[in-house]
């Protein structure tokens, strides 16, 4: 862990429940993440005066927080089932309206949020920041427990790419359920 003044910057990549995965700028392409507990991150940041700069210094980019808005809308109606049309509605709104806001402009989102995070099944708080408080009780056989972790250790990015590949391979499977099998 770097110490002092002279110390690196860290690109936190995710926060976990119980610690912090980042990268160093600079780590070469496909190097692991670090990771590192809540208590010993916040020491990091108190011994070397650490500060939040907003910019990924790889890339030069700031994200851009209707972006990041725009991704958790999508992501969340996906999950609820919805279309762009259907959430548009709900909203009475037109589904252009619902596109502009998933690709990170914000146009006129304040007003709506309390009844789009209703209808997404989330706390307002939770759409806005993509943090949630609650907890919600899972069980996870050994397997599903290992693909969730390495899922967290990926960033948004590859968060996104996941879940396409995921809905890929099962697009055209139908759960026993489904087919009327029941063995």
């Amino acid at each position: 862990m770097p110490a002092g003044s002279g110390a690196r910057s860290r690109v936190v990549v995710d926060v976990l429940r119980d610690g912090v995965l980042y990268r160093e700028p600079g780590d070469r392409p496909g190097a692991g993440l670090s990771r590192v507990g809540k208590g010993g991150f916040r020491q990091w940041i108190r011994r070397t005066e650490a500060r939040l700069q907003g910019i990924d210094p790889d890339t030069g980019r700031k994200a851009s927080p209707s972006a990041e808005l725009g991704k958790r809308i999508r992501i969340l109606r996906k999950i609820a089932g919805l279309s762009q049309q259907q959430l548009a509605d709900g909203l009475g709104l037109s589904r252009s309206a619902i596109a502009f806001w998933e690709t990170g402009r914000e146009g006129g989102i304040q007003k709506h949020l309390a009844v789009l995070a209703r209808i997404l099944g989330v706390e307002a708080e939770a759409l806005l920041t993509g943090m949630a408080d609650e907890k919600i009780p899972v069980t996870l056989s050994p397997d599903e427990n290992d693909l969730v972790m390495l899922y967290r250790r990926l960033d948004p990015a590859g968060k996104i790419n996941a879940q396409k590949w995921i809905e890929r391979q099962t697009r055209n499977v139908a759960l026993p359920a489904e087919s009327g099998d029941t063995s």
